[in-house]
């Protein structure tokens, strides 16, 4: 299934700034410079568990729950 890794960036975005667009830039930032490129993924990326491990290891080091 193609898009997990948008939808899993989308979620985490949503949960951290709990819908105050002035804090999107600064977690695209955070997801950046732990390697991690919300610009890169599309709907039609396909699935990548490396990534798909490392964004959920990023939730979980900012208290989230994927």
């Amino acid at each position: 299934m193609a898009g997990k890794v948008k939808q899993l960036i989308h979620t985490l975005i949503q949960q951290r700034t709990k819908g105050d667009p002035g804090l999107i830039p600064s977690t695209k930032i955070k997801l950046i410079m732990k390697g991690v490129d919300p610009d890169l993924f599309t709907d039609d990326s396909p699935d990548n568990n490396v990534i798909i491990q490392r964004i959920m290891n990023i939730a979980k080091e900012m208290g989230l729950q994927l």
